[in-house]
């Protein structure tokens, strides 16, 4: 049974991905900061502060098959009343890029190097549409930075695994506005379907998923055109 290790499992689409991942055949390692998954929607489950050195022993003993970076925090959300790019506090600042993008990156150097001396496995960064240089406005500039920042480390990792022989992708996924804690209740979409559709992804093959902008089913692309994102007609 392969493992998927998930961040940020204790609320909102974190949960929703546990469960398809385990309705998918995965036994799923989580990882959050409560002290209980408060649910059975993981296998093993250690409190984590992404915001902190990982501890050397956390998982180990497991292969980790899929990653999924799913842990983030919006903390200069217009719809909760913060301001514009001059009213964003340098604590916020750190607080967001700790977690949404430190955090991540220190997922994928401990658990990256066993996927490339495997030949196998799958990275995947729960991002946003908002992470695209296009969609940049005056609102919202630590969240929109710290996942374009996230982006980049998809693509440098997709060149590492493009690189290397077996069957290797990293990709990034938007889930789109759904009606979790950071989504809000007025959010258009569920995240179970949203959910379903990354792990559907999982087993696109790497050559069709690595390197790519997801949101759904169907590709999101980033800024520019490049060599990871070839024309299409």
């Amino acid at each position: 049974m392969p493992n998927a290790l998930v961040s940020g499992v204790s609320r909102g689409l974190g949960v929703h991905l546990c469960r398809a991942l385990r309705a998918a055949g995965y036994r799923v390692l989580g990882v959050g900061l409560s002290p209980s998954p408060r649910g059975d929607h993981v296998d093993d489950y250690r409190v984590v502060d992404l915001r902190e050195p990982l501890a050397d022993d956390l998982f180990a003993a497991e292969d980790v098959d899929v990653l999924v970076g799913n842990a983030g925090v919006y903390l200069d959300d217009p719809r909760s009343g913060y301001g514009d790019l001059f009213s964003l506090t340098p604590e916020d600042l750190r607080d967001t890029f700790e977690v949404n993008l430190f955090g991540t990156a220190r997922l994928v150097l401990r658990y990256a190097p066993g996927m490339l001396a495997r030949g196998s496995g799958r990275i995947v960064c729960v991002s946003s549409g908002m992470g695209r240089l296009q969609d940049a406005d005056g609102a919202s500039f630590a969240y929109r930075s710290s996942k374009l920042a996230a982006n980049s480390l998809v693509l440098s990792v997709a060149r590492h695994f493009a690189a290397a022989p077996g069957d290797l992708a990293s990709f990034a996924y938007c889930p789109g506005w759904i009606r979790t804690g950071m989504g809000t209740p007025h959010a258009p979409g569920e995240p179970a379907p949203a959910a379903d559709d990354l792990v559907r992804l999982l087993g696109v093959p790497a050559a069709r998923s690595n390197g790519r902008f997801f949101r759904g089913l169907g590709e999101l692309g980033w800024d520019t055109r490049g060599p990871m994102v070839p024309e299409t007609g």
